[in-house]
């Protein structure tokens, strides 16, 4: 029997129409579901979140059914901060039980808002895979203390249930229930211990602990954990309300700004090494919870930037509130975003500004060397990082001289740079970024080939699955003459490098010289493929033409350049 009715096709079948119909015309889609999913998907890719998330929220209200996109919808959705579609999705996905940690994360979050405590409580599939001994007892917490339960809320948060990374979390968490039900001679001994420990930098906790003091009428104590911060606009704020006898301006006061906070922490601690999903949906939760508290947007806005959406991490800076604590550190981290997009100007305006004032730090400096450095003008890197080692006196550590003196030497001063590098070395002994980089500024040099090959081969015994000094230390014995190892250390250079021009060229020459020229030629061949620099790519033809012997009584030279570059750290951090 044939079927007269079928069920209409969906949006992203009528997508994949379009995009395989023959080419001859690309007239506007007639389903105008699939025009807007087009226009969301051009709109994803060039990471135009607002927009996106924009036409697919189009597309849905056509084909609200089709699950597909009602994910890349929620996803965009969140990811572009657009808080209304995002919960709509949300609750859209779970009633097609189609929800996941990061729908059950954002309907939460509308619960907190609503106040609505049963909702809360009701909320399933929050993340239960590594997180859960973070967030599940914690924002339980808060939930009965937004019902008014201090003494459940606390025993959610017992510490003696806790141990690790989630102790310090219901540490924080206990302390804060505790100064924002006013038992603050219970909640100080917790700030001060977590400020003894890793959130000693944390402006947040320090302000929070010093309320506590201030409320048990112990100004004295107060002022001087503010002054144990350093000098931080809003430490001295703080300090000054002290000082007038007004009390600092009041801490967290419901659950709302409670689990903002979690997320926030949460976003940042994910993300810390690279970005991942679930990083970025509790940073934008921690923004839907609290957007007047600038700590949620400046969190968003790196783990926006660190994601590869450097548009919306500008907007998220934008929206730190001016006398926001985090205001200082939003607008460096807005240069960082603005450099990524390429609007150096722009970029060099909110650096320079850093370092203009009579209260720039060693760190203003530091990120103007960074941003410099990232321009390859070597010769203003050198002269920023000297300023912040002046300013940093005997607390410069090893990275500053380190990128002081790389500067130098990539600037063409190899006496300065040498100083500074063995400088560097001696502050920081077994660090194997110092290690390689002076050995092969040697080796690139000619100079004291036994102590470079011996510096490079300590840092590849410290790191050994780092392909760039595995070719450092193939170079070294090809430079002395040393084949034999060369091959095989330059083999797992390329083994873990397998994408990097310079190493599969220095592996084609070490091939060549140990009488291995089918494999020489088809390394210079692969290292040709790579888009190597205008001087290498000019020196790799010759080889292929007429082989490493020929190329280089031509007046070419197999000595390369420095496979290891500076590190790639972000410009407000410090190599470690």
């Amino acid at each position: 029997m044939t079927m007269l009715f079928r069920r209409a096709p969906t949006v992203l079948t009528l997508v994949g129409l379009a995009l395989t119909a023959p080419a001859m015309a690309t007239p506007r889609p007639a389903d105008p579901a699939a025009h807007d999913y087009l226009l969301g998907r051009f709109a994803d890719a060039d990471n135009r979140l607002d927009d996106a998330a924009r036409y697919y929220g189009a597309a849905l209200k056509v084909d609200p059914g089709d699950a597909t996109l009602q994910r890349r919808a929620f996803d965009t959705a969140v990811a572009a901060g657009d808080e209304k579609l995002a919960t709509g999705l949300a609750r859209d996905l779970e009633a097609a039980k189609a929800g996941d940690a990061a729908t059950a994360l954002v309907r939460l979050t509308d619960a907190l808002k609503r106040r609505d405590w049963n909702a809360a409580d009701a909320v399933k599939g929050l993340p239960d895979t590594g997180y859960a001994a973070v967030v599940a007892p914690i924002v339980t917490a808060w939930i009965k203390f937004g019902r008014g339960d201090v003494d459940g809320a606390l025993a959610a948060v017992d510490l003696t249930k806790f141990t690790g990374v989630a102790r310090s979390y219901a540490t924080e968490h206990r302390a804060m229930i505790l100064a924002a039900a006013r038992r603050d001679a219970d909640a100080a001994p917790l700030f001060a211990a977590m400020l003894g420990g890793e959130a000693k930098g944390v402006v947040r906790l320090r302000i929070a602990a010093a309320a506590s003091l201030a409320a048990q009428h112990k100004p004295a104590d107060a002022t001087a954990l503010l002054a144990a911060g350093g000098p931080d606009p809003a430490l001295d704020a703080a300090a000054k309300r002290i000082a007038a006898g007004r009390p600092i301006e009041p801490g967290l006061l419901d659950a709302r700004q409670g689990v903002a906070l979690l997320a926030t922490r949460l976003a940042g601690d994910l993300s810390r090494e690279k970005p991942v999903p679930l990083a970025l949906v509790f940073a934008r939760v921690a923004t839907f919870l609290a957007p007047e508290t600038g700590e949620t947007w400046l969190v968003a806005g790196d783990v926006l930037l660190r994601s590869g959406h450097a548009e919306a991490a500008l907007t998220a800076y934008d929206r730190v509130p001016k006398h926001d604590w985090t205001a200082a550190i939003a607008t460096v981290h807005r240069g960082a975003a603005l450099s990524d997009l390429g609007r150096d100007a722009e970029a060099r305006t909110v650096f320079e500004a850093a370092t203009a004032g009579a209260g720039a730090t060693a760190d203003d400096w530091e990120r103007l060397g960074d941003f410099e450095r990232k321009l390859n003008h070597h010769a203003a890197a050198a002269a920023a990082y000297d300023r912040a080692i002046r300013l940093a006196g005997a607390d410069a550590g090893w990275g500053l001289y380190f990128m002081r003196g790389a500067s130098y030497e990539q600037g063409g001063d190899w006496v300065r740079g040498e100083i500074d590098l063995r400088t560097a070395l001696k502050l920081a002994p077994d660090e194997p970024t110092v290690l390689n980089y002076l050995g092969y500024a040697l080796l690139d040099r000619g100079q004291k080939l036994p102590e470079a090959t011996a510096l490079i081969a300590t840092a590849a015994k410290l790191r050994p699955d780092d392909g760039f000094i595995a070719d450092s230390l193939g170079w070294a014995f090809y430079r002395g003459g040393d084949f034999a190892h060369a091959v095989p250390a330059l083999e797992d250079a390329v083994r873990l490098e397998p994408g990097d021009a310079t190493i599969n060229d220095h592996l084609g020459d070490a091939y060549w010289r140990a009488g291995r020229h089918l494999e020489a030629r088809f390394r210079w061949r692969a290292a040709a493929d790579l888009s190597p620099e205008p001087p290498e790519a000019a020196l790799l033809a010759r080889k292929l033409d007429f082989g490493l012997d020929v190329a280089t009584a031509q007046g070419a030279t197999a000595q390369g350049t420095p496979a290891t570059p500076l590190p790639g750290h972000d410009v407000t951090a410090t190599p470690r």
